[in-house]
């Protein structure tokens, strides 16, 4: 039985700044167009239907989940889900609050679309209302979405290091909005229905404790007891490491490989805080087995593992050097502008030198090219060729308080020194030598090596000239305002 239908919200409803469109499990804003997950958008109706009511985990898994058996963590999970959908913050809510030992509250009013139609045109007949006040975007630009399949470009030289490198331990290292999801959905994708490797994608954001980690990866099996049962490989620990030792012997005796891919591994830094044995444990289950590969994707945060130490090797051994996910080449970061892997019906006309100007501008980053996309096709239909329309768009997007937050989040996660080197970088669009950069001899190593990482997170380029420059002209516009 669908529980939205009758509800005041089955419908597309606005909350705050988004519309909701429950039918198509679609969240449309100034952030970008955002699908979730069927079940997260069944979890955001009840909290709709129930607004500034708290409603425990139980109500939520009681009506979303009626017919299955969950634990509270698949709950947690689809509220962190949720959060992050809405760019929402649990330490400061805007729009879903955590009541300690109680549940969940929508805190803002949501109102059907219908109602703020009539309030709009009380004596006329309402003009049918569109899902955005803008012209609909193309499906191809899903801007702060993680994509796979046709919809994923590049990335060719990460996804062999993943699938066919020798390591069988693997840190997927790069700033936030890269597309590291989207290297791990794809590595899922391009793996499952071969019989190399069972692949099972593991998402850590929103685990607060030691025990919610292991009822997470308990539940995600359960979500895969299909798979599993496909191969007849069961698995009925009641503990995660217990469970994974499971899985893998499983795994190996069907002559696969698990290919475990680790998403948000961040939160491992707070969870060991909490728990010192625990990164011993995952170390001893992660480095020491064969039949398993594991990819962990993170920022450079998790370079805080290293500094916890106990009685065996730091965490970060064999996870070390790190696989960076920077801008994209140039002929994938055109390939994206252009969206030459969508069908006719929904690809874009766009002269190859302003897809050029695109990625130059975005400094090949997939978010801001799709963001500069969306924007020129707001003003200009389906066609891009007008070189006014980049112009206007770049304005936008530079002016953008989400991509200034974006820009900010990644400037703090770097050193210092090499937030120093940024900014520097920024006041000289022309390029700037490495005896520019450096004030005196003895810090031509330290700097030479700041520049390596930023290049390889692709937030600087190297000119032919061996000049550097910061990559994306409008990131350079924000960092100059530091500079000022």
């Amino acid at each position: 039985m669908d529980h939205r239908a009758g509800t005041p919200f089955s419908e597309a409803f606005y909350l705050e700044q988004w519309i909701v469109e429950p039918t198509r499990n679609l969240l449309r804003g100034e952030p970008g167009d955002v699908s979730i997950e069927p079940k997260m958008m069944d979890v955001l109706v009840f909290l709709a239907s129930r607004a500034g009511d708290v409603v425990s985990k139980d109500d939520i898994a009681t009506v979303v989940w009626a017919d299955t058996f969950v634990t509270e963590s698949v709950v947690t999970r689809a509220i962190a889900g949720l959060r992050r959908a809405l760019r929402d913050d649990a330490r400061a809510p805007r729009f879903i609050e955590t009541i300690a030992k109680r549940g969940y509250r929508l805190v803002v009013t949501p109102t059907p679309i219908e109602e703020v139609a009539a309030a709009a045109a009380p004596t006329t007949l309402a003009a049918p209302i569109t899902t955005s006040s803008r012209a609909v975007v193309p499906a191809g630009y899903p801007v702060g979405q993680w994509v796979s399949g046709s919809r994923f470009y590049g990335r060719a030289r990460e996804l062999a290091e993943l699938l066919d490198g020798h390591r069988s331990l693997i840190w997927l290292l790069g700033t936030r909005a890269i597309g590291k999801t989207s290297v791990l959905r794809q590595a899922e994708y391009l793996t499952r229905a071969g019989d190399r490797f069972f692949p099972l994608y593991w998402d850590l954001q929103g685990i607060d404790t030691p025990a919610e980690l292991h009822e997470d990866f308990l539940a995600l099996l359960d979500d895969s007891d299909e798979r599993l049962a496909e191969l007849d490989i069961e698995v009925d620990a009641t503990d995660l490491f217990a469970a994974l030792r499971q899985l893998r012997r499983g795994v190996v005796k069907r002559q696969r490989s698990l290919l475990l891919l680790i998403d948000e591994a961040e939160e491992l830094i707070h969870l060991a805080r909490q728990d010192p044995s625990l990164l011993r444990k995952m170390r001893r289950a992660l480095h020491s087995a064969d039949g398993i590969r594991t990819v962990m994707a993170a920022s450079t945060r998790l370079w805080q593992l290293a500094e916890q130490r106990d009685d065996t090797s730091p965490f970060l051994h064999g996870l070390a050097p790190p696989l960076h996910v920077g801008g994209l080449t140039t002929d994938d970061a055109v390939a994206l502008a252009r969206q030459t892997q969508a069908d006719d019906a929904s690809r874009p006309t766009i002269d190859t030198e302003i897809a050029c100007d695109i990625a130059r501008r975005a400094g090949h980053h997939p978010f801001l090219i799709q963001m500069l996309c969306r924007e020129m096709l707001r003003r200009g239909g389906s066609h891009l060729d007008e070189a006014s329309h980049l112009d206007e768009a770049s304005e936008i997007v530079a002016a953008d308080p989400a991509v200034a937050f974006f820009f900010q989040v990644d400037h703090q996660l770097l050193e210092a020194r090499d937030r120093d080197l940024m900014v520097q970088l920024a006041a000289s669009p022309d390029g700037m030598s490495l005896d520019g950069l450096v004030t005196a001899e003895s810090e031509r190593a330290a700097v030479l090596g700041g520049l390596l990482t930023l290049e390889r997170l692709g937030l600087v380029e190297r000119l032919a000239d061996q000049t550097h420059r910061v990559a994306s002209p409008i990131r350079a516009r924000w960092l100059a305002t530091l500079g000022s």
